[in-house]
């Protein structure tokens, strides 16, 4: 079994505002029935009974709410936590290459690593800890291993992983492919041998810098300039959380911003994929929370409202509409069409551009 898991809990979560902001992004939000998404993730990492620590790594702004996300743990739990923050926004690699170092100068080089996403649903545990379990021998082995999602429809929303073809529990990866076109998404469903591609790893810790120095150097080589004292940890009801981050905002003014899957996974001959049995969803969006029935029940107000979702604090009446996704939080009103939700990141970015910091 891998010795840790790193938690990569950074994301603004653009697709779920106004719920989602850049207090509280989607990791945050108690969106699984009263319970944070970051929350089950944890659930999760416990449920590999594995001997090192969870590291959780996310912007300085959202430790807080990482501390509170572990409030419900027992003390033995909390203990394993060990939250590494970011001053900026670099993507993927640099948070995966920061997970590293300190792996690297608080434990060992040599120890294998489950790479999450904090918004993710996935179940039952059983069928996860059992994918986990077969990505770790080749993690060993020095591979970096990727875990791929069955196709259940042609997706244009997921990148993709061709893999070997066969029904082997770990296939070799022949190439990564972005989110296709309609069509295209059809041929690689009917095709059989591509997967989606979850964002899920499995590796050893020198494995992964190998192959980062190798095909990332602009990002390893600011991260190799940490070492064990980089790390000043305190303890926050039980969480280890960083006592200041002067060395690694000083790293993270150095680095390219990139995502792992550019920086290393597209780059590497050392790539396997383990199809995961375990049911799988990324919540990328207010339809997919609607489908999935996520959230509590809001105060809906008379007529029929069945065909519409609503996530509100406050009460909300509906007449003579159907098809609607309504969401009421932090000020801000958001009313689309279900299918149509993919639409509210336009809407952030447009914000953005407008300089309304005040409503992101």
């Amino acid at each position: 079994m891998v010795k840790h898991v790193v938690i990569m809990a950074g994301g603004a979560g653009k697709r779920l505002w106004p719920a989602s902001n850049k207090e509280t992004p989607k990791q945050l939000l108690e969106l699984n029935k009263g319970k944070s998404l970051l929350h089950g993730t944890l659930e999760r990492a416990f449920a590999l009974n594995m001997e090192g620590k969870v590291i959780i790594v996310t912007h300085q702004s959202q430790v807080e709410g990482c501390i509170e996300a572990c409030r419900d743990f027992s003390d033995e739990q909390r203990e394993k936590v060990v939250v590494l923050a970011e001053p900026i926004a670099r993507n993927t690699a640099p948070a995966l290459a920061l997970a590293a170092q300190w792996i690297k100068h608080n434990h060992s080089v040599d120890d294998t690593v489950l790479v999450l996403a904090a918004d993710h649903l996935i179940s039952p545990v059983e069928a996860f800890v059992g994918d986990v379990e077969t990505a770790s021998v080749p993690a060993s082995e020095g591979f970096l291993v990727t875990f791929g999602i069955i196709p259940s429809f042609p997706s244009t929303g997921y990148g993709y992983v061709e893999t070997s073809v066969g029904d082997a529990a770990v296939r070799d990866v022949l190439s990564f492919r972005e989110k296709p076109d309609r069509s295209t998404a059809e041929e690689f469903l009917t095709k059989g041998n591509y997967l989606w591609n979850s964002g899920m790893f499995a590796y050893s810790v020198k494995t992964f810098l190998e192959e980062l120095e190798s095909s990332s150097p602009a990002i390893f080589e600011p991260f190799a300039t940490l070492d064990k004292n980089s790390f000043p940890l305190e303890q926050k009801n039980g969480v280890h959380v960083p006592a200041n981050l002067s060395a690694i905002s000083d790293v993270y003014h150095k680095t390219a911003a990139d995502s792992v899957d550019y920086a290393v996974m597209e780059k590497s001959g050392r790539i396997k994929v383990v199809p995961a049995t375990m049911g799988w969803n990324d919540v990328g969006s207010w339809d997919v929370i609607a489908e999935e029935s996520l959230t509590l029940p809001s105060d809906v107000l008379g007529g029929d409202s069945g065909s519409n979702y609503v996530y509100s604090d406050l009460p909300v009446a509906l007449c003579g509409v159907e098809d609607l996704i309504v969401v009421v939080k932090n000020g801000s009103v958001l009313i689309c069409k279900k299918g149509e939700s993919q639409l509210v990141k336009n809407v952030v970015d447009s914000l953005k551009d407008e300089g309304r910091d005040e409503l992101l």
